[in-house]
């Protein structure tokens, strides 16, 4: 009888420690998943910036960067075929190696986008900017990791958000206005900045939605695209042309 009335307790203690230990692993296979997101940006970020140093020191090379519309379009197209490829091919960026073959498609076609326009500036303003971009990104990054608020209820605002900014593009496009410049460059550089810390906690895993972590490669690449928009609008900013 005795034996029986401690058995709830006994019970109730095994699996509360089972929930721990469950919580744990749970826990780890997260910080796996971030290390691993933060590791393809990182190597993403390293070909951005050898395609970038590339205009830079090598003349022929930046002419091409510079003057070659065809080349700049085709790469066009296949940053926004990558980006796009989830809508019909939702588990291709689950699949080795084909997701690591189509990540370094995406990053080093996007980096000869912008390259063209980052080597109109002068080197000590980039370089400078790089300084400004790692300060914003790591203070960003920080408050998104450390916050209480949860910004990743935001999705379906930054969503409006963004095609509005895309539709203003187009339009400032066809119609170059400089105001309209202005607004568009000061209201993407909002906008990114909330849209890194959106991704990075669903990254973290620690608010209501998160990443799956078989995501790994959407979600580096969903930050990535956070950084290299805010260095465009810091560059275009307090970048000096050449």
């Amino acid at each position: 009888m005795e034996d029986n009335l401690q058995e709830p307790f006994l019970n109730a203690k095994e699996d509360e420690e089972m929930g721990d230990v469950n919580e744990k692993i749970a826990q780890s296979i997260r910080n796996g998943f971030i290390v691993k997101v933060f590791g393809v940006i990182i190597y993403q970020i390293i070909l951005t910036a050898i395609v970038i140093y590339l205009g830079f020191v090598i003349p022929a090379f930046r002419a091409y960067l510079l003057y070659s519309p065809s080349l700049y379009f085709i790469n066009v197209i296949i940053t926004f075929t990558c980006i796009l490829l989830p809508l019909c091919c939702r588990n291709i960026y689950n699949k080795v190696p084909i997701n690591y073959i189509i990540l370094t498609i995406f990053t080093l076609s996007l980096s000869w986008v912008i390259g063209g326009e980052v080597c109109t500036y002068t080197p000590t303003s980039v370089l400078g900017v790089l300084f400004l971009t790692f300060v914003v990104v790591t203070t960003l990054i920080i408050y998104a990791w450390t916050s209480k608020k949860d910004f990743t209820m935001l999705g379906g605002i930054l969503s409006t958000s963004l095609i509005l900014l895309i539709f203003s593009s187009l339009f400032y496009f066809f119609f170059p206005i400089p105001l309209l410049y202005i607004v568009i460059v000061y209201g993407s550089l909002i906008l990114f900045s909330i849209y890194l810390i959106y991704d990075i906690q669903l990254v973290v895993g620690n608010k209501n939605v998160k990443f799956s972590e078989d995501d790994y490669i959407l979600a580096a690449m969903n930050i990535y695209l956070d950084i290299i928009n805010l260095f465009l609008d810091l560059l275009r900013i307090f970048g000096s042309k050449n």
